[in-house]
């Protein structure tokens, strides 16, 4: 069973006190800063990477930013992000604004998705994503909202990865191929998330490993082509 943690800052050697089976082929995309793609692009534990500026470094990011744009096009970097819109860290609103949108056109550029982190500041994202109308996926990581701005989010097209900390109706309200996982910081391990998923949802843990497989097959194709 192939599982997927689209979403990490650690690459997690495998536990050999593992007996369930389910560490079969983990495959782990690591969200890098620009400058620490330097640092981890030559480690064999990090084949592949989602890049961005992060909202709550947004100020006097020029220098990131045009690090990321000399990057981005590299074949191991098949997301752009975690970016986006923070209420509650970080600098102004209008400044990670101009940030964000800066990437959205990366994205949509390179035909990358864009990994999305938003805190309080759903309004200005929808209306982002309306006046851009991207054609790349955006994918909300590390979602934990209710079921309302859920269903509002689907309506106009979003992904989610989920990580332990889910609302357990917003996830049973999400289609399965909208979905996806991560352990982001977490300690907890994927194939953990991927049980508690599965047992929430009240589904096979095979099942929904099977659908988050297709998804990825869908959104990133520079993986999926890199692999086969």
């Amino acid at each position: 069973m192939d599982l997927y943690d689209i979403h990490t800052h650690d690459a997690p050697s495998p536990n050999p006190d593992d007996d369930e089976g389910l560490r079969q082929n983990i495959t782990n995309i690591v969200n890098v800063y620009p400058l620490g793609f330097e640092y981890a692009k030559d480690n064999d534990n990090y084949p592949w990477f989602s890049c961005g500026v992060h909202p709550w470094y947004s100020e006097d990011a020029e220098p990131q930013l045009k690090f990321l744009k000399e990057i981005a096009d590299d074949p191991r970097i098949i997301a752009i992000g975690e970016a986006g819109l923070d209420k509650l860290k970080g600098p102004e609103l209008t400044i990670q604004q101009a940030l964000f949108e800066r990437q959205v056109e990366l994205s949509e550029q390179l035909q990358k998705p864009l990994i999305i982190h938003c805190v309080k500041a759903w309004d200005e994202l929808l209306h982002i994503k309306k006046t851009y109308k991207p054609r790349q996926p955006w994918i909300i990581h590390g979602y934990k909202g209710k079921i309302e701005l859920a269903k509002q989010l689907l309506s106009h097209g979003f992904y989610f990865s989920v990580n332990d900390r889910f609302n357990d109706d917003a996830i049973r309200a999400i289609p399965l191929d909208r979905l996806f996982c991560e352990t982001d910081i977490s300690e907890i391990s994927i194939e953990d998330i991927y049980n508690e998923v599965a047992n929430t949802l009240e589904i096979p843990i095979d099942v929904l490993a099977s659908q988050i497989e297709e998804n990825i097959k869908k959104i990133f194709p520079l993986l999926t082509l890199s692999t086969n």
